[in-house]
């Protein structure tokens, strides 16, 4: 097989090159409307600023040091856009579909059409304007696409802009950024770098960078060490909070930890929450049992189910629970449970109702309203309705 040459702003009429098809700076092929396609059994190579009026078949397409316009649909094994040593870059723009088994662009790359490809590495720029499928998808430059993308590994060290929805069937790594203005869909999500979408679905999340989403739904676990914004509602089995979260109302977290700071929005339902750091709930918090080891501040009502345990404070309008043992500090309006253990020089604030109360040494209770009462030595209560108090002769009541 030998080699077709159109020579520079030549323009030259093909519809079957047998080998390779060299293209050179301002030069034209213009495949005739009688025919369907130009075939090229081997490769394309062209170089400059170069057009081709028609659809394209071809083992291989080389562009470089210029602008390649292909006015149809691309097929190939292999695309190259190449862009070393070129001032403005190099760009191939294909008014049409694009399908081939591997791509990589050093320059720029825009299809108005579909694009189909085993393997793309964008090191430039790509813009896709309609669906695209790409299997091992790889982008350290930028890359923008109008319509759905569907990949089965999809790695961002550049920037992704999508503007409708985007799935991804083994991994997503995130270290560059990526804007999503539909749904991102995958089984594991790695954020090492900034996310932003209108819903994520996924088995696990880890978020190192951050992370700013409408609505989540997760399936296993989020792990956080940077920063997640859900503004609206997050539903998950477990959640491990070691940076900054925000959960919007409505949300229904399992097992939550807080090693940082986390603040839920009204109606948040949980089983168990462990706070080793800061936590703020809206209104109306309902949950199984809470171990609060640092801060947590409820805006409204907070019922529990189960036990409260609070090595360090809580604050809340009204709160229910099974039992509680306050080894720290509490604040609510009015307080309801079965038992209260008050610890050694704890301070609780408000109403505490209950059936059975124990004040330990040194304990501070506003007003406490039970059918039993235990106080410790130097134990301070406000005000005490009782009827039956078991009180150290240094404890004060009235």
């Amino acid at each position: 097989m030998g080699k077709t040459i159109v020579k520079e702003d030549e323009e030259k009429e093909l519809t079957h090159v047998d080998g390779d098809l060299e293209v050179q700076d301002g030069a034209k092929v213009i495949v005739p409307k009688s025919a369907e396609r130009l075939t090229v059994v081997g490769k394309i190579l062209s170089k400059g600023d170069v057009i081709i009026e028609g659809s394209v078949t071809a083992e291989e397409i080389r562009h470089s040091n210029g602008y390649l316009e292909i006015e149809g649909d691309v097929k190939a094994q292999e695309v190259k856009v190449h862009s070393r040593g070129v001032k403005n870059g190099s760009k191939l723009d294909i008014i049409g579909s694009l399908e081939c088994n591997e791509a990589e662009i050093e320059g720029g790359l825009e299809v108005d059409k579909d694009l189909s490809c085993d393997d793309l590495e964008i090191n430039g720029s790509c813009v896709v304007h309609g669906v695209a499928q790409v299997n091992d998808y790889e982008i350290n430059g930028s890359a923008k696409h109008g319509m759905d993308l569907t990949a089965g590994d999809l790695e961002v060290n550049g920037s992704l802009k999508a503007q409708a929805n985007v799935t991804v069937k083994t991994d997503f790594q995130l270290s560059g950024s990526a804007k999503i203005e539909g749904i991102l869909e995958a089984p594991e999500v790695d954020i090492g770098g900034s996310l932003s979408c209108y819903e994520l679905i996924s088995n696990s999340v880890e978020i190192g960078g951050a992370a700013k989403i409408e609505i989540s739904k997760i399936e296993k676990e989020l792990n956080v060490g940077g920063s997640f914004k859900c503004t609206g509602n997050m539903v998950a089995p477990t959640v491990s909070c070691n940076g900054a979260c925000g959960f919007g109302d409505e949300s229904e977290i399992q097992d939550l930890v807080i090693n940082g700071s986390t603040k839920v929005g009204a109606n948040f339902k949980f089983d168990t929450i462990k706070v080793n750091g800061a936590f703020k709930m809206g209104n109306n918090a309902t949950g199984n049992e809470l171990t609060i080891n640092g801060s947590c501040g409820a805006e409204g009502n907070l019922k529990l189910e189960g036990d409260l345990q609070i090595n360090g404070s809580l604050s809340a309008s009204t709160l229910e629970a099974n039992e509680i043992k306050i080894e720290g500090s509490m604040t609510a309006d009015e307080t309801t449970a079965k038992h209260v253990y008050v610890g050694e020089d704890s301070r609780v604030r408000g109403i505490l109702k209950a059936d059975t109360v124990e004040v330990d040494d040194g304990g501070r209770v506003d007003h406490i309203i039970a059918n039993k009462v235990k106080l410790g030595e130097d134990a301070r209560i406000g005000k005490l309705e009782a009827n039956d108090i078991e009180a150290d002769p240094s404890a004060k009541y009235k």
